[in-house]
């Protein structure tokens, strides 16, 4: 791409790159103002060794490890979720519920990760420590044996701050797309300048030989007819 024809073309074509790129930024600052924030909350619980076993061995780790990915579908399941609405009086269903939680485990440990989210904090750490609570509760129940408990809860001043929409990401986004937008635009509009003034030569042609001047539209024999 030529520089020196971009530079130019920004440069006559300024007023249109500046409505442009403001259109940009203002349809990004407009997104973050319509949608609404969400918030999430996160509690964490901890799969420990049975507690029957005398000495923690590798083989009973892996097999806590193996277990937490039936705590994962567990904690997300029916039954918990009828125990949480049951216990926070909830007029939510059970599969609106289970739509705002998540449960995941990190590789190579036994703690799981149990997500909330919801339009209000509040409202998201309730149902993180309530699904963590339940699950405590009702885990011997679902698994014989199980040796679970909360390691940490969610924390109210981690659930105070929105996680989308993400404001800067979306006003950085719509600047870069604003600039690529501003650049084009002019690079048409000058196109279509030097576009017009070529044919403007052309124009000029055929109109000079369609009406000859006086002249040319005398004639041949003009001259000889007025000198008999």
């Amino acid at each position: 791409m030529d520089v020196g024809l971009l530079f130019t073309a920004v440069r006559r074509h300024y007023l249109a790159c500046l409505i442009t790129l403001g259109l940009c930024v203002g349809a990004g600052f407009l997104i973050n103002q319509l949608i609404q924030p969400q918030y999430r909350a996160q509690a964490s619980l901890v799969a420990n060794l049975p507690g029957d076993s005398e000495s923690g061995t590798y083989n009973e780790f892996l097999a806590s490890q193996m277990l937490t990915k039936t705590y994962e579908d567990a904690i997300q399941s029916r039954y918990i979720a009828n125990e949480v609405k049951q216990r926070l009086n909830l007029k939510e269903s059970v599969f609106q519920l289970l739509a705002k939680i998540e449960a995941r485990t990190d590789p190579g440990t036994l703690v799981i990760l149990l997500q909330a989210v919801d339009d209000n904090p509040k409202q998201a750490l309730r149902l993180a420590n309530a699904f963590a609570d339940a699950f405590i509760l009702k885990s011997k129940e679902i698994v014989h044996n199980a040796n679970i408990r909360v390691l940490d809860y969610a924390d109210p001043e981690e659930t105070a701050v929105p996680v989308s929409p993400k404001k800067k990401l979306n006003l950085a986004l719509s600047l870069f797309i604003g600039i690529g937008a501003a650049l084009c635009i002019s690079l048409l509009l000058e196109k279509r300048r030097a576009s017009r003034r070529r044919k403007r030569p052309v124009e000029s042609g055929i109109r000079e030989d369609a009406y000859p001047g006086p002249a040319e539209s005398r004639g041949p024999n003009h001259e000889g007819v007025t000198q008999a």
